[in-house]
């Protein structure tokens, strides 16, 4: 228990500062007369003796109670020879005001407190009690130490839930604590509701919260030894009474110990003894382990001794050991050379190869060059079979262009031969018409031919408007059997796109499908045999490098609405394997052929391709950006076939258009991807010529399973989107073909109309044809033409004219023709020398060409020849570097062996025809000869040696630690008779300061008294003659039982402020010490405990009396304040007396 840092300053310093009676001559004798009677009879009753402490002092108490009542004395007459010193408050360590806010009886209730002497007054029930058990409570004392309650939420006043009580502490002068933080005023608030939740707050002056920890509150007190905790030091209204009235003489010593703090201490003595006893019962076990340990030790020695003599077997170990160690280095050595040999042959192997190459690589070189000069001369005679072949085809022009010239000539012979022919036939004709005229005139009547012509006119009128209409009605049969067709096509053409349409949902909603029952499945999207291929890839044991593939188990893709026209840009790039020498390319197709998974092979390299400088600037997304790619040869792949690096994603045409066209080109971008706007499953690609010219093509839809690795929610998110759109363009199509077979109907219904009108029209045209043509047969029978024989004869003068023409033209046809002939017969003659031109160079063409195909296979032969050796180089290269990396393996190895078998010896010769076999067997043997040795003496030398060691080291270990247990025992007996010698001289102080104390405050009465104390059986008694001059029977006064009640409670009361003031408190408060007193005494008693009070300079009292404030002498140094008593159903308290003086 740490020691209070100012428990009992009081005994030296200010309990001494001023006397208290004028008789101290008078005092000092009776004082020395009394003390001598209490030698003869202590007057204490018998007591079971106390435990006795077998540290305690020898010397007899009695001798020490005299040598410290008269320090005592001596002490108190100093004090009393300094009477004139004034009771002056002290600067810090008392309490100013307590203020209570439902708690208790109180509402709200402050109590401004007085620096020195406070009497509290009023009748029972007033809550004068209820102060002390504020203060006890806010300044940490607990609520059992107050008598009135068990716990916080019993001083809750009743019908309210939260209770806080509020206490200012005085804080000035030099030794304030923490001044600066805290000023003048030090204000602790503690508030409690009835869950059980309490809490502190210790305020500065200004009211700032400081610190709501309970341990500062416990600092301030310790600092200003504010004991609210201390029994003796705030006694309430059950401990007064107790105290004061009904106490025996044990209850008195247990107040007493308690209130000076010697209990505490005592206890703490008690344990250290306790613990001394435990380490003295350790010592003990500890010499027993000391003295086996050091059994142990002297037994290790005996066998390690014994060890020693048999060294020569360890020697012979150690040699064969060395001779072990470095047989293995010379074995090892002879593998190194090994594998020297072999890397010289495989070296001269190489060598040789390479100059095989040099010879195939002239053979292959020659043989190109012959097949580039085959070549060219079958690509010479090529161009002259062309050349031939646009000549002829030249001639062949012209000659049909002469045929047809020809052609044409004899048809115009052909024509003018008819029209001579016509001629003929007109002329006659025309004679046959004259004469047949003349005949006709002369039988001629003209009386009914008007007539017949007016109706011939009518008739053929009518028939021409029905022939019109019959005509314009045929027309629209056209048009109305365009419309038909045209609406056929129409409908045929939509039916097409709903079929694929349909088609289309089934695919998505099978894609579906299997993305919902396939979750993370990755493999279905790939050849349904891959699994099979990718396990013969794991047992296939001869690759160089494992082939990596597909390629889309290595790519994830972070944006997926990009999937479709990236799985169908990509291609079949996705579902390829990537492999690193043409070797393991064949092994990888063998391997596809037998499990039947055909996939494309590409040959990579695992380089790193560093893209940063060809990459389009940030702002842009790339392919590459939107791809997390786990494999080199995967990413190598797709930027060499793909240019992911520089292909940027946008997802809107237009700004894609305007990124790659409208602006200046942007740098490093090769090509744009773009999202079809009406169907996000679908996109664009936008792009260049060669010649700078801007190109854009459409990215179908990629109808199968997503390859790469994606996040599954999204693809399904996406697939149904797709799905949505597709149902919805499926129902705009259907629309379409259902609007446009309704107008088909309709066509084929007005065509059907326009058949019904047609035969309707053509059978009255019919019938006025008809007419027109009896109307005629009339007006011809009965024709009168005047001028129509001179119209034959000019006809016939005509007809004669042109037969001439036609006859001068044929002449001149035939002349044209028989010329033309002549030109086309030269014409076919130079086409079949041609012809055999033609013939001749395609023969030799065909012949160059069986020579080129002769060389390229020589060149073919050449060039695999080349290139086995080049691969007969690589692998012997390759078994050269891994006989290198072997044979540096090998050197780690020997070096390895021969620094493990330095650290054993220095190299060694090793005897002939020795091995590390038979060296292991022979050092195997000895061993074992050994072990047998050891198994008599109980261990290995080694095992001995190291048991030895460890026994010396327990025991010396156990020997040290014995002695700093011995040490540590030493060192707390002594700290205790130190510590305990110093006890029981304060205590016997302490109990002299009270007993002298007692006798004088008991004087100033003209009482006659003494304090008798037995420590040995904790017995402290009070005995006391209220009448100075009688003696009691033996001298010693009266029992306090004896006494009256008044003169009990004063007595009591004497000794209280003697325990006071050898407690040296600041505080101190009595709740109804004056309970049982009649006026008489109680007015003693007051007057006794202000003088007593005065002469405690700097100590603040706090005194509760149920009497009447008239009963206390008004003085300047006195705060009487008297508490209304409550009226009858009164909640709340009313206020209270001024001050008493005031």
């Amino acid at each position: 228990m740490a020691p209070i840092k100012r428990p009992y300053t009081a005994t030296s310093s200010r309990a001494s500062e001023t006397p208290f009676s004028e008789d101290s001559e008078a005092y000092s004798d009776d004082a020395s007369n009394s003390r001598k009677r209490q030698k003869q009879s202590n007057g204490l009753p018998e007591s079971p003796e106390a435990p006795n402490n077998r540290f305690e002092d020898d010397v007899s108490e009695e001798d020490e109670d005299d040598a410290y009542e008269e320090e005592a004395t001596q002490a108190l007459n100093k004090k009393l020879a300094r009477r004139t010193i004034e009771n002056t408050p002290a600067e810090n360590g008392i309490l100013e005001s307590v203020q209570v806010i439902n708690f208790m009886c109180h509402e709200n209730f402050e109590y401004t407190l007085g620096p020195l002497i406070n009497f509290i007054c009023g009748k029972n029930g007033s809550g004068k009690s209820a102060i002390l058990t504020a203060l006890t409570l806010c300044l940490g004392g607990k609520a059992s130490s107050t008598n009135r309650g068990q716990s916080l939420k019993n001083f809750i006043k009743q019908g309210k839930d939260q209770a806080t009580i509020i206490v200012k502490i005085k804080n000035h002068g030099d030794t304030a604590y923490m001044q600066e933080e805290y000023g003048s005023t030090i204000i602790v608030e503690r508030s409690f509701n009835r869950s059980g939740a309490s809490s502190f707050k210790i305020k500065s002056e200004r009211g700032r919260i400081v610190s709501t920890k309970k341990a500062e509150l416990e600092e301030i007190c310790e600092f200003f030894t504010l004991q609210m905790d201390n029994p003796m030091n705030v006694l309430s209204q059950d401990l007064a009474r107790q105290f004061i009235s009904g106490s025996s003489p044990s209850e008195k010593y247990k107040f007493f110990v308690k209130g000076v703090h010697l209990e505490q201490l005592d206890q703490d003595y008690r344990v250290l003894e306790e613990t001394i006893e435990l380490v003295e019962d350790k010592l003990g076990a500890k010499q027993d382990d000391l003295r086996v340990l050091d059994d142990f030790k002297r037994k290790a020695r005996v066998k390690l001794e014994l060890s020693n003599k048999y060294e020569t077997f360890h020697e012979r170990i150690r040699n064969f050991s060395r001779q072990a160690a470095w047989a293995q280095v010379e074995e090892q050595e002879r593998k190194l050379d090994t594998f020297l040999q072999e890397l010289e042959k495989i070296a001269e192997k190489i060598t040789d190869a390479e100059g095989e190459l040099q010879e195939l690589d002239a053979a292959f070189q020659s043989a190109h060059e012959d097949y580039e000069q085959t070549v060219q001369q079958h690509r010479q005679k090529e161009e002259d079979a062309q050349r031939i072949r646009a000549e002829k085809d030249e001639a062949k022009a012209e000659h049909d262009n002469v045929k047809t010239e020809l052609s044409r000539d004899m048809a115009e012979q052909r024509n003018i031969r008819e029209l001579v022919k016509e001629a003929d036939a007109r002329i006659t004709k025309t004679r046959e018409a004259i004469e047949a005229e003349m005949q006709h005139l002369e039988d001629v009547n003209g009386g009914s031919h008007t007539r017949l012509r007016a109706e011939l006119e009518q008739r053929q009128q009518e028939a021409a408007e029905a022939k019109t209409q019959y005509n314009h009605h045929n027309e629209e049969e056209n048009q109305l059997r365009q419309d038909i067709a045209s609406k056929q096509e129409t409908l045929v053409a939509k039916q097409g796109p709903i079929q694929r349409q349909k088609e289309q949902i089934e695919r998505r909603q099978s894609t579906l499908t299997s993305l919902s029952a396939d979750q993370g499945q990755q493999d279905t999207a790939f050849h349904d045999r891959l699994h099979l291929l990718l396990k013969a890839i794991q047992n296939e044991r001869s690759f160089s490098e494992d082939p990596v593939g597909p390629i889309g188990k290595y790519v994830r893709l972070l944006k997926p609405e990009w999937s479709s026209q990236l799985e169908k840009s990509f291609g079949a790039t996705l579902s390829s394997f990537i492999v690193t020498s043409k070797r393991d390319m064949n092994i990888l197709s063998g391997l596809m052929k037998k499990t039947k998974c055909e996939s494309p092979i590409m040959i990579g390299n695992r380089r790193r391709l560093d893209t940063r400088p060809q990459e389009p600037d940030s702002r842009f997304d790339t392919v590459l950006r939107a791809l997390e790619i786990d494999d080199e040869l995967v990413r190598n792949t797709l930027v060499i076939q793909h240019g992911i690096e520089q292909t940027i994603l946008i997802a809107d045409m237009d700004e894609a258009s305007r990124v790659m066209y409208s602006d200046a080109r942007p740098r490093n971008v090769r090509r744009c991807f773009c999202i079809n706007k009406h169907n996000k499953r679908q996109g664009h690609h936008l792009s260049f010529m060669r010649n700078g010219e801007p190109t854009q093509d459409p990215i179908h839809e990629w109808t199968s399973r997503p390859r790469m690795k994606t996040d599954i929610e999204v693809q399904i998110r996406l697939q149904q989107e797709a799905i949505q759109s597709s149902r919805q363009e499926l129902r705009g199509l259907e629309d379409e073909r259902r609007t446009v077979q309704n107008d088909h109907e309709r066509a084929k219904q007005a065509h059907v109309r326009w058949r019904r009108t047609e035969k309707e029209l053509r059978i009255t045209f019919e019938k006025l044809d008809d007419a027109v043509d009896a109307a005629r047969e009339a007006v011809e029978n009965d024709s009168v033409e005047a001028g129509k024989l001179e119209a034959l004869k000019d006809a016939l003068a005509k007809a004669q004219e042109e037969k001439s023409v036609h006859d001068g033209s044929m002449v001149d046809s035939v002349v044209a023709l028989d010329a033309k002939k002549r030109v086309m017969k030269d014409h076919r003659d130079r086409l079949i020398e041609f012809d055999k031109q033609i013939q001749s160079l395609e023969s030799t063409a065909r012949k160059s060409n069986d020579d080129v195909q002769r060389q390229s296979r020589t060149r073919q032969t050449a060039l695999g020849d080349k290139n086995a050796a080049v691969a007969r180089i690589e692998d012997a290269k390759r078994d050269q570097g891994t006989l290198q990396r072997r044979r540096e393996q090998q050197t780690t190895t020997v070096e390895d062996f021969t620094a493990k078998a330095s650290t054993i010896s220095p190299r060694v010769n090793i005897d002939a025809g020795e091995t590390p076999h038979s060296l292991d067997a022979k050092l195997a043997k000895i061993q074992e000869d050994i072990r047998k040795f050891n198994a008599q003496i109980g261990g290995s030398r080694e095992e001995i040696a190291a048991e030895a060691q460890r026994t010396m080291a327990a025991f010396t270990q156990a020997r040290e630690q014995l002695k700093a247990l011995e040490l540590v025992a030493q060192n707390l007996k002594e700290a205790l008779v130190e510590r305990k010698g110093k006890w029981l001289k304060f205590r016997g102080n302490i109990s002299a300061r009270a007993k002298i104390q007692f006798e004088h405050l008991l004087h100033e009465r003209n009482f006659r008294g003494r304090v008798v104390t037995d420590h040995r059986r904790r017995l402290l008694n009070v005995q006391v003659e209220p009448d100075i001059t009688h003696r009691s029977i033996g001298g010693t006064g009266r029992e306090t039982r004896t006494l009256s009640g008044g003169e009990k409670s004063f007595s009591q009361i004497c000794l209280l402020l003697a325990i006071w003031e050898a407690m040296g408190s600041p505080i101190r408060c009595l709740d109804e010490f004056d309970v049982f007193m009649d006026s008489v005494n109680r007015k003693a008693s007051i007057d006794l405990l202000m003088e007593a009070a005065r002469q405690s300079v700097g100590r603040q009292f706090i005194l509760i009396t149920p009497g009447s404030k008239t009963d206390i002498k008004k003085c300047t140094d006195v705060v009487v304040r008297e508490l209304q008593p409550p009226e009858r159903g009164q909640q709340t308290l009313n206020g209270f007396g001024g001050r008493n003086g005031a």
